[in-house]
């Protein structure tokens, strides 16, 4: 090969020269910095990407600590269930529909409520949901003699 070289004018060692430094540039583009140029792209939106979802997850995780601490109890911790749940219906309207309430163990609660409307009675479980951390572990509803009136009974449980 270097005998072929020698054997080349001038002119002609100088192009092939020339020609040998460009196919190197070429070979070496190819094979190293266009795949490492794309491996840093990749690797650039995967951190962008991370950034996002780190961003959502500090919100996310704010509003679940907030949403923890109203359900643990936003309220006064040392009420018994007897009265949040007779202080909450008075003032969701419904202090007049609760014909019983009877604790059962320590954590739960069953009420009992005649002609109610049923769209108080839901709304009034979604407060103490949410501004008390009480969960329903079971329902049952029966119609009322005046329509949109519910006859309900109802337990609900702090959770442990």
């Amino acid at each position: 090969m270097r005998d072929w070289f020698d054997s080349l004018a001038p002119r002609e060692r100088v192009l092939v020269s020339a020609g040998a430094v460009v196919v190197a540039l070429v070979l070496f583009w190819a094979i190293v910095l266009a795949p490492l140029s794309s491996k840093v792209r990749q690797l650039s939106d995967r951190v962008e990407s991370k950034k996002a979802t780190l961003a959502w997850m500090s919100e996310a995780s704010a509003e679940i600590g907030a949403a923890g601490a109203v359900a643990a109890g936003a309220g006064d911790p040392d009420q018994s269930l007897v009265v949040v749940i007779d202080r909450t219906a008075r003032q969701s309207g419904l202090g007049e529909a609760i014909t019983r309430n009877q604790p059962v163990g320590e954590d739960g609660i069953r009420v009992r409520m005649e002609g109610a409307g049923f769209d108080t009675v839901t709304q009034w479980l979604s407060q103490l949901q949410t501004t008390h951390g009480l969960s329903l572990e079971a329902a049952t509803f029966e119609r009322g003699a005046v329509n949109g009136t519910v006859i309900a009974s109802i337990t609900l449980r702090q959770p442990s």
